[in-house]
């Protein structure tokens, strides 16, 4: 018995070998990460952002890889976690950005910016309905709350064409307080609210290859990630004492990822049409479509390889 059992064992853990190394080298073919290469991005302003790839840090016990960035970010709600991480893994079935404090930190960042934006649109649509002359005034305050899973999957290793997987899932909560001042009646209770509480999902997929052209030239056999962002989010109103209404609203959101062999990232596209027509409705200008090119880089050959 022992002699049929012994040389099945080897088989298994020669395949299961072979498979963790089929995958780490397929995800460094399309992932290069050796320190000392660099890679410019140049978005759709004309703005430079240069990836470093650095020695590799350990933390609470993991070892990750990790970048650097040039310029260094300066305000999180420009973060963009699908092309932006500083630390992350090329594991026996993923790319995995170890990147959920930074999302997190970017959508509290992003949605406080947009607040602050647009309190002053909300504020004069609303004192539009107080007649003239009243001595009524009217303050807004808002908390907003982020819980994002720690990593978010870039790519199973090996990926397979129109197979999906769950990259992302986060979800957010903000709260927005209405003060009303001079009043001629007390509002029983305290001030009215809205909070929203949204669940986002982000489904990644494959969807083939192609040939990139970019300033920095082109790229062949690039494969197209798309992931899709949906978001469903419930809205209430509560005034203290009175019955809370409430809606749902959903809307999705598409990125795209090129890769191109021995290269990494070369291209990058995200377009939020619903997103822009929800910023409108609140006095924002749109966004519109948010991209990235190469447009110069160097890849480092790997340590073995400069032997």
């Amino acid at each position: 018995m022992l002699k049929r059992f012994l040389p099945l064992c080897v088989l298994v853990l020669v395949l299961n070998f072979s498979a963790v190394s089929i995958g780490n080298e397929w995800a460094n073919y399309y992932f290069p990460d050796t320190p000392g290469s660099y890679w410019t991005y140049e978005d759709q302003n004309g703005n430079e952002l240069t990836r470093y790839a650095i020695e590799p840090e350990t933390i609470d016990g993991e070892t990750y890889r990790a970048f650097s960035y040039e310029p260094a970010l300066e305000d999180w709600a420009d973060f963009e976690h699908y092309v932006q991480p500083y630390y992350y893994q090329v594991g026996d079935d993923w790319v995995a950005f170890f990147a959920g404090t930074e999302i997190e930190n970017a959508l509290k960042a992003s949605t406080i910016r947009e607040m602050d934006e647009a309190l002053p649109f909300l504020r004069e649509q609303m004192m539009g309905e107080i007649p003239e002359g009243a001595p009524i005034s009217i303050d807004f305050g808002y908390d907003v709350e982020v819980e994002s899973q720690d990593y978010f999957y870039l790519l199973p290793t090996p990926a397979t064409f129109n197979e999906e997987w769950t990259a992302l899932e986060l979800s957010a909560t903000l709260t927005l307080t209405i003060n009303i001042q001079g009043a001629p009646m007390e509002i029983p209770g305290g001030a009215p609210t809205i909070t929203t509480h949204s669940a986002v999902v982000e489904i990644g997929n494959v969807t083939g290859t192609e040939t990139v052209d970019t300033p920095a030239g082109t790229f062949e056999d690039c494969l197209i990630i798309e992931y899709q962002t949906n978001e469903t989010t419930e809205i209430a109103f509560s005034v203290p004492g009175a019955q809370q209404d409430t809606e749902e609203r959903e809307a999705s959101t598409i990125t795209t990822v090129w890769l191109a062999p021995n290269v990494g990232i070369v291209k990058f596209r995200h377009e939020h049409p619903e997103a822009d027509e929800a910023r409108a409705e609140i006095g924002l200008a749109p966004e519109g479509e948010k991209t990235l090119e190469l447009t110069n880089y160097e890849i480092k050959g790997s340590p073995s390889e400069d032997e």
